[in-house]
């Protein structure tokens, strides 16, 4: 009996010990510290994300209420991708929500960050609600920046838009110069300068341009701006043509925008207009001019437009030219 309690004794000894050895290894890679850290670290994790859940909302709101990104990098639609928008949603209804935050400049607004497209295609509906996500803290950079690097992933965006949207960074001192926007938007200095003097063509090439993407590049948009340059816009407008047609590639373009340089230092070769009508904004601001040719043409060009406001202007001048048209055919059939 005393042999059995002796070798109890020694088993009870032992785990005591072993207890004592595991609770100095525990305390040696201190264990609990560490596990203790952990859980906060998890918690710290769960708080951030708890404040970036919170930093945006997703809610319905007025589609009235909701104004065009002021630095849109997109500055072409066709009215085809807004009807066939306009038509999902009717099968469909909304699938994506548009992105839009707030901004001192448009108290009491939502400014769109993602989703010109979506609410063009509800206002042509007459929706009076959007799905939207609300962003909370974005500076016009950073609604630039989201909204370009978006489209440019769904490979909507052209040159032509980052253009007239890059012009306007620049103007409003957005970015300093076109080094500093370079870095932001991941190109070189010198493509961003290319780039920008494409705003010296008249919105209409421009736009005949960006419906035409697939077969006018940058190089065929660059010379054809020498071109306009040097031989005015009926002669730009031919060489687009030419493009978009198949028939001139950049290298023939290049000898055309040579041959045009070489003919401009002989002679002007320009037709030149014989009245026009200058537009001003109500504060003085020049928006542009119409030029009307003893050849028969007249030539409107404007600037300093948004987006919203020339989809408007568009139909305006629409409907302007269509009562026009109406009226000179009723004057020479009498």
């Amino acid at each position: 009996m005393a042999a059995k309690l002796n070798f109890t004794s020694k088993v009870r000894a032992g785990m005591a010990a072993e207890r004592v050895s595991a609770g100095e290894r525990l305390a040696e890679a201190d264990v609990v510290n560490i596990a203790q850290r952990d859980a906060a670290v998890v918690s710290q994790s769960e708080a951030v994300e708890a404040r970036v859940d919170s930093s945006h909302t997703v809610s319905q709101i007025s589609v009235e209420d909701v104004v065009s990104n002021p630095y849109n990098p997109r500055a072409f639609y066709s009215a085809e991708t807004i009807d066939e928008l306009a038509d999902s949603f009717a099968k469909q209804g909304q699938i994506t929500p548009i992105l839009v935050t707030r901004l001192d400049a448009f108290p009491g607004k939502y400014v769109i960050v993602d989703g010109e497209r979506r609410i063009r295609a509800a206002r042509s509906r007459g929706d009076k609600t959007i799905e939207a996500d609300i962003r909370q803290g974005l500076d016009n950079q950073n609604l630039y920046l989201r909204a370009y690097h978006a489209n440019k992933e769904r490979e909507e965006q052209t040159v032509f838009d980052d253009a007239l949207a890059w012009r306007k960074l620049l103007d409003d001192g957005v970015y300093v110069d076109q080094v500093e926007l370079g870095v932001a938007v991941g190109e070189d200095p010198k493509h961003i300068s290319k780039v920008i003097s494409l705003t010296s063509l008249p919105s209409f090439l421009l736009q005949r341009m960006a419906q035409n993407k697939r077969d006018v590049g940058l190089g065929h948009a660059y010379n054809i701006k020498l071109i306009f340059d040097r031989a005015g816009p009926s002669v730009a407008e031919h060489w687009l043509q030419q493009v978009i047609d198949g028939k001139a590639s950049v290298r023939k373009l290049e000898a055309a925008a040579s041959a045009e340089a070489g003919a401009r230092r002989i002679g002007p070769r320009r037709t030149h207009y014989q009245s026009r009508v200058q537009f001003n904004r109500p504060d003085g601001v020049a928006l542009g001019e119409l030029k009307l040719f003893g050849d028969g043409r007249a030539e409107l060009n404007l600037k300093g437009i948004g987006p919203a406001d020339q989809q408007r202007l568009a139909e305006r001048v629409k409907a302007v030219i269509e009562q026009w048209a109406a009226e000179m055919d009723t004057t020479e059939a009498a």
